[in-house]
């Protein structure tokens, strides 16, 4: 009997080990003192050369750099910024740790200036950066200059290919003229430029990146409140099975399902899931329900008392998407490390008691 209470200690303290430190990306590790995710030294080389931001152009201008990888070099992760100093650059997680951005091409935004031929139109922007603080300076400030170009006949609205799985949405903002269009549209990749089309295979257990973009409107950005998945095209019915509730990720689902990119700081809001599929259908709708902010509304889901109660939101988009199941998927891809732990263990334990 002793013996088993031994045995049982040491599983709750495996478990709790297990559930209390967050799923870190892969140039993180898990602080067990804080519970918090810190770069990880080993991960980088310190170079010469700091990591060059990664840019993309399409319906906004979006700028990242891997956070760890560029204080593993001694530039301050909290010092970035472009041509305009409050716009500054914020984490956000993918495959590793980032800081990135997303603004509109527009002049002006965030200190865009525009530079117009005969057939373009040039937006160009810098982003600064500025080495830790020490009482030896080794590193000099940097400045990338970038820029991004649009056809003069292709305008900055919402342009998707003809054969994009998009879905669409017109919204009235109180106080803004006229309505605003809302596309949400899925990507298979972290630059969120390969746009899924009717084409497209998806198969159960792909790395699926949602953007929900509204259009350009100064001061307004979107959030979505609620994100979910049904086998029904009626949103209304059940049952629904939710990745973001309310504003904050399903906490049963863990980093490794289910991660939000940004919500409520943007334009656009963007998440990143594991490609699954319901036992009942090959097919399922993913909707978002959404509400236009005026100015930032990023949530804290470090406290889950906002969840509490259900938030409003002032319309919903959506799209029906297909996906087929891989043969050499494990059966295993989503379930609870700690319920695993118990099951396996606890006929074991049973028997030891009796």
């Amino acid at each position: 009997m002793k013996f088993c209470l031994e045995f049982l200690v040491i599983l709750c303290s495996l478990t709790t080990v297990v559930t209390s430190c967050p799923t870190c990306v892969s140039d993180e590790i898990c602080n067990s003192i804080t519970n918090n995710c810190d770069c990880n030294p080993s991960t980088y080389s310190e170079t010469v050369q700091i990591p060059p931001p990664e840019l993309t152009c399409n319906n906004n201008m979006v700028l990242r750099i891997p956070r760890c990888q560029m204080e593993r070099n001694g530039y301050d992760s909290s010092s970035l910024h472009l041509n305009t100093p409050s716009c500054r650059l914020s984490s956000y997680y993918a495959n590793v740790s980032y800081l990135g951005i997303l603004w509109h091409i527009a002049t002006g935004e965030c200190g865009n200036t525009k530079v117009e031929n005969s057939t373009h139109i040039t937006y160009y922007n810098n982003l600064y950066i500025s080495p830790k603080t020490s009482p030896f300076i080794t590193k000099n400030n940097v400045t990338f200059t970038f820029s991004c170009s649009i056809p003069l006949n292709s305008g900055t609205g919402l342009n998707f290919p003809v054969k994009a799985i998009t879905g669409n949405d017109v919204i009235s903002v109180s106080g803004v003229p006229g309505s605003i269009s809302t596309t949400m549209a899925i990507y298979t990749d972290q630059s969120f430029s390969n746009i899924v089309t009717t084409s497209t295979t998806l198969v159960v257990e792909q790395n699926i990146y949602v953007s929900v973009l509204m259009q350009t409107l100064d001061n307004y950005n979107i959030k979505v409140v609620n994100l979910y998945t049904s086998a029904s095209s009626n949103r209304s019915a059940d049952p629904k099975y939710y990745l973001l509730q309310n504003g904050c990720p399903n906490l049963s689902l863990g980093a490794y399902l289910f991660t939000t990119i940004w919500n409520g700081q943007f334009t656009e809001a963007r998440f990143q899931f594991k490609a699954f599929k319901l036992a009942s259908s090959d097919v399922f709708y993913l909707y978002a329900d959404y509400t236009i902010c005026n100015s930032s509304c990023i949530q804290n889901c470090n406290s889950r008392s906002a969840d509490i109660n259900a938030q409003t939101y002032s319309s919903t988009v959506g799209v029906r998407l297909q996906f087929t199941s891989n043969s050499a998927s494990s059966s295993f891809g989503c379930f609870s490390m700690k319920w695993a732990l118990s099951s396996l263990l606890l006929p074991l334990i049973l028997m030891m008691i009796m």
